[in-house]
């Protein structure tokens, strides 16, 4: 039992793990947009279009979260109306957009002095510096994302699997497009602060690919992916803590290692069930 309370004794320990709740939460609902429509280079962007706005505002003496924040929505916006652009492709246009905001932070990292521990734990991640402040305004955030989620899933749903059906049904996939595109800001944001910009795309894609090779329908698939989301934090918090490494590397590690045993034990498109079709296979007669 000590083992499994003594993480809990301190208040660092405890914001910490609300904080990777918050994030396995927000990774597993909107990480499943994001595999389906192919999203994940769009989040690896939104992880360094947030660096200039954290610069900007730890120069300032501001908050880097809403500097991240404010950022992270003038990209998604900017994606938006760049891919509207004639013969500008989605990918190109989040292209342009993320290599230019990239650009911009590291102009004003030079410009303004050198970086300080905010700034790079904004690049590495400093799951046990998140104060209360931080856990007020990531659960603030999550409310927000999840509402919604929760009042669009119908349009986000039928726009993720057929744009002409949900143009046809009156729905607008352009006014889709941009609301996912700033939730995945909002939520990049969030899971920054828990494990940097380098490793941010792990927890939107892999507890979501774990979840579809399990469930079939969307629902069932965004609970499974979340449920892994928030194991994966909780674990990887354990195994920071007793192996004393880094929280943000240990909690990817967890995630990639519930998506292996998943993978090699489901029945539907795993290992497992490979197996177990070549051993009731019919022979094929000569």
């Amino acid at each position: 039992m000590s083992w499994l309370t003594d993480p809990w004794s301190t208040e660092l320990v405890t914001r910490a793990g609300l904080e990777l709740v918050l994030v396995g939460v927000l990774g597993g609902a909107l990480g499943v947009f994001v595999v389906v429509r192919g999203l994940p280079f769009t989040v690896e962007a939104f992880s360094h279009t947030v660096f200039p706005g954290a610069v900007l505002a730890s120069a300032l003496g501001g908050s880097i979260i809403a500097g991240g924040l404010a950022a992270g929505l003038a990209a998604a916006i900017g994606i938006a109306f760049a891919s509207r652009a004639a013969r500008t492709s989605d990918e190109t246009a989040v292209g342009v957009v993320f290599t230019g905001m990239f650009a911009l932070g590291v102009l004003l990292a030079s410009a303004l002095g050198p970086l300080d521990h905010d700034i790079s734990s904004f690049l590495f991640g400093d799951l046990l510096g998140v104060s209360r402040v931080d856990l007020v305004a990531s659960t603030g955030l999550a409310i927000l994302v999840i509402g919604v989620l929760l009042v669009l899933r119908r349009p986000l749903i039928l726009g993720s699997f057929d744009r002409d059906v949900a143009a046809a049904a009156g729905m607008r996939p352009g006014a889709i497009d941009m609301i996912l595109l700033c939730l995945l800001a909002l939520a990049v944001v969030v899971a920054i602060r828990a494990v940097g910009t380098v490793l941010v795309l792990a927890l939107f894609v892999t507890p979501a690919a774990s979840a579809r090779l399990v469930a079939r329908r969307v629902g069932t698939t965004v609970a499974t992916a979340i449920a892994y989301g928030v194991a994966s934090g909780i674990g990887g918090l354990y195994l920071s803590f007793h192996a004393d490494v880094a929280a943000g590397g240990a909690v990817v590690l967890v995630a990639t290692g519930l998506f292996v045993v998943t993978w090699l034990a489901s029945p539907r498109s795993g290992l497992l069930g490979v197996v177990q079709r070549l051993r009731t296979a019919r022979p094929v007669p000569l």
